[in-house]
């Protein structure tokens, strides 16, 4: 009975908790403190991160932003040159063609003066000018050019140099050309010489 009491006694475990040294102590404070630092500067480098990649972001928008500025100032710059090109080449052409016209005015008055008798040039001769100004009529329809050349429409001072009026009795008649004195020419919406008319006036 005491050998079995004796195991029993000498088998059973030890309840009592191990109380750490100081130095256990001390080292599971430093540990403590370890990883808290280590928790702070993981916690610091993440919003330097943020910060560094906020930067990123806000430098990549700018640029990008000065990128589409810069592109958008490219393309006005073309838009504009393009626009000066075209006016100038525009110019140059009107510029032309007003000492070119001139010319068609002078066949005028020289058909005019052969139809009415005047003279007794060769035929052969009448009919080589004649080829001369069609030509010429050919060329400047190629360019797209234009005469305001039409009687009995409202004037319009766009492209009428009213140079003389005439009474009409008809109301509907009132502001009508009613005679072209010199032809006019234009260029798509770009006028090269007016024309100079006759406008009826009405008078009540």
């Amino acid at each position: 009975m005491s050998k079995d009491k004796g195991k029993k006694h000498g088998g059973g475990k030890s309840t009592k908790r191990h109380q750490p040294s100081v130095k256990e102590r001390e080292k599971i404070e430093m540990d403590k403190v370890k990883s808290d630092t280590r928790l702070k500067d993981t916690a610091v480098e993440a919003e330097q991160a943020a910060e560094v990649e906020q930067s990123l972001e806000d430098k990549l928008a700018e640029t990008e932003d000065r990128y589409l500025r810069a592109l958008a100032e490219l393309e006005n710059f073309k838009r504009r040159s393009e626009k000066e090109k075209s006016e100038f080449s525009s110019y140059v052409k009107i510029t032309i063609l007003r000492d070119i016209i001139p010319l068609l005015d002078d066949f005028k008055r020289f058909f005019e003066h052969v139809e009415n008798g005047e003279s007794d040039l060769d035929e052969s001769f009448v009919q080589g000018v004649e080829m001369i100004r069609n030509s010429l009529v050919k060329v400047l329809e190629k360019y797209g050019v234009e005469s305001v050349e039409k009687a009995g429409v409202p004037v319009d001072y766009n492209l009428h140099e009213a140079v003389l009026t005439e009474p009409v009795k008809e109301k509907e008649k009132d502001h009508i050309v009613v005679q072209v004195l010199e032809v006019g020419y234009r260029i798509g919406d770009k006028l090269i010489r007016p024309a100079k008319v006759k406008v009826g006036i009405y008078n009540k």
